[in-house]
């Protein structure tokens, strides 16, 4: 099967999509649920996530939403393991405001992220084999990725504790989010085979 390039065209299609179905996950959602599984060391099939993204709909697609699901999984794989990832997702705030954030796109990447890491995160980080410094890695990164997730009144009491505003807490987490999303995959598949979980011949999360 020929996998279209994602398209904005394809993006405004799966978000009219996803929105009409009521279980379903948002397109953010689905971003960072789809790179998570795309680092996995362990990676779902197709009908697999999709389960996951829209559910029940027992892999009945319509050919062109699928093709579209398609393309945004090879976009998101082939900025992973080729180009260089990028968020798709961005902070919003007014420019006359120190005080207003709009942080909708990134809770819902963040979201979709820990939802797709969370097994294998918890498989890897309680391994007995891994190494100290690769674990306290491990961490630094799963709590970045995720950190839009968190409740807000906690995201202000981080702040707080730091002496510095949420507008100043939240574009420094967005820029390490950057960071370490670019260098995730890697860095999983570093610790799962450090981990004594999977062998180096293990290509499962390539």
């Amino acid at each position: 099967m020929q996998i279209p390039a994602f398209t904005p065209e394809h993006a405004q299609q799966l978000s009219t999509f996803l929105a009409s179905h009521g279980q379903a996950m948002t397109l953010p959602q689905s971003q960072g649920y789809l790179f998570a599984v795309i680092c996995s060391p362990e990676p779902l099939d197709v009908h697999q996530w999709l389960e996951v993204i829209v559910p029940n709909t027992e892999g009945q697609l319509d050919e062109t939403i699928l093709f579209a699901f398609m393309g945004l999984y090879h976009q998101i794989s082939e900025q992973v393991y080729e180009t260089g990832f990028k968020l798709p997702v961005t902070l919003k705030h007014h420019a006359d405001s120190d005080s207003y954030l709009d942080l909708d796109e990134c809770q819902m990447w963040c979201q979709g992220f820990i939802q797709g890491a969370q097994e294998y995160y918890n498989k890897l980080s309680q391994a007995p084999a891994l190494d100290a410094n690769l674990l306290e890695a491990l961490q630094a990164a799963y709590a970045s990725l995720g950190f839009f997730a968190l409740d807000t009144q906690v995201m202000t009491a981080i702040a707080e504790q730091n002496n510095i505003t949420e507008v100043q807490l939240a574009q420094s987490q967005y820029e390490l989010m950057g960071d370490f999303a670019l260098g995730f995959a890697e860095l999983i598949e570093i610790i799962a085979v450090q981990s004594g979980l999977y062998s180096e011949e293990d290509e499962s999360w390539s």
